[in-house]
């Protein structure tokens, strides 16, 4: 029995609980691909996982330091990101590296803190802190294809993610803009002390250390108007939604839920 207690109020939800994973060192990234698989960073290990399953993968990539993010761009492949080395890699299903690694600084980019996948194969979404810049590249042909400056404004960045043909951008304050492919900005929202969000079912989840829980909000309502809430009587450090997996992070513990509405 998963030791974590989840009560869902508003809206109605069923919750159920699959099973759990635990790392031998302290985790630095983790996601859940579409394929329904756990993905782990630890150190410079990668364990790839599949949920209700016993199929895993594991490799070593020294070379890269700390790995900073995962990024699964589709069934065959998978971007690391690696902030110390300012370095991307791609991967294949197995955890296998496709290609040398890309140095982000031979782009002319100086500090990238933030990047993430796009639905399109070849392409990534990539934040410059020392130019205050996000960019479109395209890793295959190591080339910027769309750039927009002076994006943070007082606040900082903390997270990207593209979903539905547009690109997510939360701050700090909990503020977020969103973005067409062109970079053109196409809304805006105030999510209320959002300190990590994820897309699920045309709406923002979003987290808060204050709220102790997970806020489901309508993208289409520009708002912080709640569609439904996830509470929960333990703390947790990080979550993921894929699909119908809800994944939630306690230190080295990752639990893992079905969801559904």
């Amino acid at each position: 029995m998963l030791a974590i207690l989840l009560k869902v109020v508003v809206f109605s939800q069923q919750i159920q609980a699959i099973e759990s994973y635990e790392s031998a060192t302290p985790i630095d990234t983790w996601t859940i691909d579409g394929q329904q698989n756990l993905i782990v960073a630890s150190k410079n290990n990668l364990q790839k996982k599949a949920i209700k399953g016993e199929r895993r993968f594991n490799q070593t990539f020294k070379s890269m330091g700390d790995i900073e993010s995962i990024s699964p761009v589709n069934a065959l492949k998978i971007i690391l990101f690696s902030e110390v080395q300012q370095t991307i890699v791609q991967l294949d299903n197995t955890l296998t590296q496709q290609g040398d690694e890309l140095d982000l600084n031979e782009l002319g980019f100086s500090n990238v803190a933030q990047i993430c996948a796009s639905n399109r194969p070849n392409l990534i979404w990539v934040f410059d802190q020392f130019r205050s810049s996000l960019n479109l590249v395209d890793f295959q042909k190591s080339t910027i294809l769309q750039t927009v400056q002076n994006v943070e404004q007082g606040n900082h960045i903390v997270q990207l993610k593209e979903y539905q043909e547009h690109l997510f951008v939360l701050f700090s304050d909990g503020k977020m803009k969103q973005y067409d492919f062109l970079l053109n900005l196409s809304g805006s929202y105030d999510l209320n002390n959002c300190q990590q969000f994820d897309c699920w079912n045309d709406q923002l989840v979003c987290f808060s250390n204050k709220q102790a829980g997970l806020r489901f909000i309508p993208i289409d309502t520009r708002s912080a108007q709640i569609n439904s809430e996830i509470t929960l009587e333990m703390p947790f450090s990080s979550f993921k939604i894929q699909g119908n997996i809800l994944g939630i992070q306690n230190g080295q513990k990752i639990s893992l839920f079905s969801i559904k509405m």
